[in-house]
């Protein structure tokens, strides 16, 4: 029997022969924990582990597998196809397949609990897009690359870009016939100061080793500059490939998530952005996937920040533009499902909250990078403390688990512990419907259209 695949085909995407638009949503902080979405201090492997300190390596698996069970079940693809998308980006860390001390051999486990989301998504018709979202040796310096030390190394040592390579063949073997896996988001968010030849060589490595065990596939490659940035890349020959932007336009222009702000002059803003973006890319001539776009949502703000994550849908669509939205599930900060105020999760949240916090902790490194600049030598220039404050940042990860994590996790016994992951099972989650009533309707018109 043939099997029909997504295919990149000039600049567009095509499905049995049918031009479609990539809709859909990222299942963050899933087999990648981050801090701020998740309420807990440190990176991924560092969160982790202190569940492995506090309660032994055993009950520390039991509680990661309930963990992802909850965080996406069959229930919240269900609620996900309702919405009308038809896509799922699945971001995961390394970690979880691949074992530091012994490379040479991968973690079934890590395997057996990608296997189980993505066969759900097969079975509810949602295309998926595996995204490498933390990779060896960390490709961007901040905290969501599971960055340990605030330097990406991945572009200094060749044998982080080796087992790099191992874990992306292991995958297109895997995958090679599953008609439901769209394509694999080679790595996210590559970092800054990353050299032409470093980014195009191995993007031309990596493509050739996946195309020696999946010829199917659509490869998305990103830009430097934590995907903002396209003006390094170069052409790639193969026919199968489709570049990956990411829309965060208030990281540039804070001033826009200010609900006074003039609803036009926050649409130029927008547009201005946006098309800053996509200028370095269209030159590629090969189809635009939006990877990533959103908003924290404050209850209180929850209609203003829908009207701004259709604003970022508005622009993509008008270009014919796929898109991906972060994030799916949270606990209360980006997700449109999240746990509800009262339960385990929140309020363990909630007391850490009091003490930790990703917006003080950036806030605390900033004025620590340049104060060790101006007392003990002479003041920093802007990119020197720019790269500084990830290293800083990351003294203060594994300040705050040591200091604020681990005693947290220490008053709650493991009979109370290993019950919180249910405060993310979709049924006893909470649903931010002034989003997704918007964006379920403005796709119902898009597809009667």
């Amino acid at each position: 029997m043939k099997l029909n695949y997504l295919k990149a085909e000039g600049r567009r995407f095509l499905w049995k022969g049918r031009e479609i638009l990539l809709r859909g949503w990222a299942l963050g902080s899933w087999m990648n924990f981050e801090h701020f979405m998740i309420g807990l201090p440190g990176t991924d492997s560092q969160i982790r582990g202190a569940f492995q300190e506090v309660y032994g390596s055993e009950r520390a698996e039991i509680w990661l597998d309930r963990m992802l069970e909850c965080m996406a079940g069959e229930a919240d693809l269900v609620y996900l196809k309702s919405l009308g998308i038809n896509s799922i980006r699945i971001p995961f860390s390394y970690t979880h397949l691949m074992d530091d001390r012994h490379p040479e051999a991968f973690r079934k486990k890590g395997f057996e609990r990608l296997d189980r989301v993505i066969q759900l998504c097969g079975k509810h018709e949602l295309f998926v897009i595996l995204d490498l979202h933390a990779a060896p040796g960390s490709q961007n310096p901040d905290w969501h690359s599971d960055n340990l030390n605030g330097q990406s190394l991945f572009w200094k040592y060749r044998v982080f870009q080796d087992q790099t390579v191992r874990i992306w063949q292991e995958l297109a073997a895997r995958y090679a016939e599953n008609p439901w896996v769209a394509g694999y988001d080679i790595i996210n968010e590559p970092g800054y100061g990353i050299s032409s030849a470093d980014i195009n060589d191995f993007y031309s490595r990596i493509i050739q080793a996946i195309r020696e065990k999946d010829p199917n596939h659509i490869l998305f490659l990103e830009g430097t500059d934590f995907g903002r940035d396209f003006t390094l890349l170069e052409k790639q020959s193969d026919p199968n490939i489709a570049y990956t932007v990411h829309f965060y336009p208030f990281v540039l222009e804070e001033d826009i998530l200010d609900p006074t702000m003039d609803t036009v002059k926050r649409r130029d803003i927008f547009t201005r952005i946006f098309d800053r973006q996509l200028a370095a890319v269209t030159r590629l001539e090969r189809p635009v996937w939006c990877g990533e776009s959103g908003y924290e949502i404050p209850d209180e703000q929850e209609a203003f920040r829908a009207s701004l994550l259709m604003e970022n849908i508005s622009l993509c669509e008008s270009r014919g533009i796929s898109w991906n939205l972060w994030t799916y599930k949270d606990a209360r900060c980006m997700g449109i499902v999240v746990p509800q105020k009262d339960s385990d999760w929140m309020r363990l949240a909630g007391e850490i909250g009091k003490k930790w916090s990703h917006h003080r902790e950036e806030k605390i490194s900033g004025i620590l990078t340049r104060e060790m600049g101006s007392r003990f030598y002479a003041p920093l220039a802007e990119s020197l403390a720019y790269d500084l404050d990830f290293q800083v940042r990351a003294v203060l990860h594994e300040i705050a688990v040591e200091q604020v994590l681990k005693p947290m996790l220490r008053q709650i016994p493991w009979e109370r512990m290993k019950h919180y992951p249910e405060s993310f099972s979709f049924d006893r989650c909470d649903r931010r419907e002034q989003v997704t009533e918007q964006i379920r309707a403005f796709i119902a018109e898009r597809n009667r259209s």
